[in-house]
């Protein structure tokens, strides 16, 4: 058959692209705005985002984004960080709101963090949004799971059309890569000789009786 392209469907868990308030909300199954975080809620929080991207939304257009490394232990309205070199010292409430405008609400939440220890830099959860497209690489819980598995499972009817719908997508035909080697690729399936086996013959012995079932199916009652 000679060289072939070996197209197959995949799936994984990607991280919803939500605000990062919604998402902590979601994780601990509560509003988070009710009652302050404990200390589990904290570790919850920063294992499920620590190392995943998040842009700011408080600076209209200018969506920088940047890395989650770790939550602050203290609540936004707590802290505080030098402004210049000269010393000066300023809340992050108080910065936000001088610096762009922006009122933080959330106060008594943590901030996340995005620098390193020497140079730490806080972000308020509340104007940071998940960045889109980021697979999520940690272990799935079991309702994850059935999840995952019921958007995933497919009949092979099903598979082949989307497989093919592929193909047809990618048009490898018009690609210039493979005109100019001289590659052309089917846009249907290879077809392969195959057989079907038989399904083999069961019995059953019941009271030295010997009884023959259907082919392909057995029971035991």
């Amino acid at each position: 058959m000679g060289l072939s392209l070996n197209i197959d469907m995949s799936s994984t868990a990607f991280i919803e692209p939500l605000p990062v308030i919604e998402f902590v909300a979601q994780l601990l199954c509560r509003d988070i705005s009710v009652r302050p975080l404990t200390d589990s809620d904290r570790v919850k929080i920063k294992k499920a985002l620590r190392g995943v991207k998040v842009e700011v939304t408080h600076r209209g257009n200018m969506r920088r984004k940047y890395r989650i490394s770790g939550l602050t232990s203290q609540a936004t309205r707590e802290l505080s960080f030098p402004v210049d070199d000269r010393g000066t010292v300023k809340t992050v409430v108080q910065y936000f709101l001088e610096t762009y405008g922006f009122n933080i609400q959330h106060t008594t939440l943590p901030c996340l963090q995005v620098g390193n220890q020497q140079r730490p830099n806080y972000l308020p959860m509340e104007v940071c949004k998940i960045v889109e497209g980021q697979r999520y690489s940690k272990r799935l819980n079991e309702k994850q799971i059935t999840a995952l598995l019921k958007v995933t499972c497919q009949r092979p009817q099903e598979r082949e059309k989307d497989i093919l719908q592929t193909v047809h997508h990618n048009a490898y035909y018009e690609d210039p890569y493979a005109q100019e080697f001289g590659i052309k690729i089917d846009e249907q399936l290879a077809s392969v000789e195959a057989r079907v086996l038989p399904p083999p013959s069961l019995s059953t012995m019941i009271v030295a009786e010997r009884r023959m079932s259907y082919p392909g199916s057995a029971n035991g009652t």
